[in-house]
């Protein structure tokens, strides 16, 4: 075992909601180590072709953002290399932040680089975590690259990997997609180029050309209906291939990253033969990987209910904020379900929703929110992920630095470092 370190708090996952914690508990003091297994910061934007940040901005006429914090510092570095220039809105009018993902790469590696205290680690993968049998809480983790194994210890961890694995390792209570054997659709996303400036991505337009490729025969076709959104005048990213995600061992995962290959390579054939303007497009990219949706849940201290966030509720322990509709991907042949916030506001997240109920030091970001299904729609989205990286961040670092700190201490770092609370 080589390289025994020790931090005031360990992040791992490297996605937004990972850059937002340990950004956050850098900015509130904290020594910090930043573990993901890529190569590149970003997650699912940089790693599985999720060309947009959704979440940033509510859905109002005109959008109000309610994302800042670490967030914005990201979309201050896209603008000043020229890949941000504000919002877009998509085919059903949500403001979404389309990405350059090279831009992106090089944005989140200058945030990270502003901060000494912060140490990052790509290629470096968790295998293991170390828990006291009398406490519960997290003493260690052990990650390995391709020279050898290596354990790190501190006071406090953050679960942004996306899919659980930190919790899942240190045995923290979690629960799997709905808990019941179901839960939404992963996505294999497509960049596409040689897109006409004719072409048209209309929902309606979309269902009836797959349709008729799926009657012609295209079998290996699941959704008729999706999100195309153009990023350049001739680039254009599909959220179409889909598949249901059971397991997260390498036998699953294998047959299911070959099933949305396969997709992709049908729907290309279909845009090709059935959609006017997309006669000579080409797959550019199917990402480095699947794009998991739902997987891993942490259970928290208090599980954010479909009712919360349908109804825009204010939380007095709220430490960020969503706004992101509730996306349902239940239907493996039709387009995402969307249920809006009311009045087209934003909810609170709580704290307690960030907070392990199983492991005393352990806290969730991103997609680990401990959320219901219906919630769980709405707050996954990468653009919250930064307001609860940033959140879970901040209360992992002052249970380090200032053990006696509350709600209201926390509330209070995050607005300091410019958070939306």
């Amino acid at each position: 075992m080589k390289n025994m370190q020790n931090y005031d708090v360990i992040v791992v996952g490297g996605g937004a909601a990972g850059v937002a914690a340990a950004v956050g508990a850098v900015q509130a003091g904290a020594s910090c180590l930043l573990v993901e297994r890529n190569g590149s910061l970003g997650g699912q934007a940089t790693n599985a072709n999720v060309a947009s940040y959704c979440g940033f901005f509510t859905h109002s006429d005109p959008p109000q953002q309610i994302v800042k914090g670490v967030g914005q510092q990201v979309l201050d570095l896209l603008a000043q290399l020229g890949a941000y220039d504000g919002y877009k809105l998509s085919s059903v009018n949500n403001a979404i932040v389309t990405l350059d993902e090279e831009a992106l790469k090089y944005a989140l590696d200058l945030l990270v680089q502003k901060h000494p205290s912060l140490k990052l680690l790509l290629h470096c993968r968790l295998i293991g975590a170390q828990t006291d049998p009398e406490t519960g809480v997290i003493r260690s983790i052990r990650c390995v690259d391709d020279e050898g194994a290596y354990e790190f210890y501190s006071k406090a961890f953050v679960d942004a990997s996306g899919d659980g694995n930190l919790a899942h390792l240190a045995g923290a209570e979690c629960r799997f997609g709905d808990g019941r054997g179901g839960g939404y659709f992963s996505t294999k996303m497509m960049r596409i180029d040689h897109v006409g400036p004719e072409a048209k991505f209309a929902p309606a337009i979309l269902e009836k050309a797959l349709q008729r490729a799926k009657a012609d025969g295209l079998s290996h076709l699941t959704k008729e209906s999706g999100i195309v959104f153009r990023t350049a005048p001739d680039t254009a990213y599909a959220i179409l291939p889909s598949v249901i995600v059971p397991a997260l061992d390498a036998e699953t995962l294998t047959a299911c990253e070959q099933n949305t290959r396969a997709q992709c390579q049908e729907y290309i054939a279909a845009f090709r033969k059935y959609l006017p303007g997309m006669e000579h497009c080409r797959l550019v990219s199917s990402g480095y990987k699947l794009g998991l949706r739902d997987t891993r849940h942490l259970v928290g201290q208090y599980t954010l209910t479909g009712q919360d966030v349908l109804e825009g509720v204010k939380q007095p322990d709220g430490v960020a904020r969503g706004s992101w509709p509730c996306e349902m991907h239940t239907d493996i042949n039709k387009i995402a379900q969307y249920l809006w916030v009311k009045d087209d506001g934003y909810y609170d997240i709580p704290l307690r929703c960030l907070k392990s109920r199983s492991t005393a030091n352990l806290w969730g970001a991103g997609r680990l929110v401990s959320a219901d299904p219906v919630a769980f729609a709405s707050v996954r989205v990468m653009g919250t992920g930064f307001a609860t990286g940033h959140a879970a961040g901040v209360a992992a670092a002052l249970s380090v630095l200032q053990p006696d700190a509350g709600t209201a201490e926390i509330q209070a770092e995050l607005r300091r470092q410019g958070a939306c609370i």
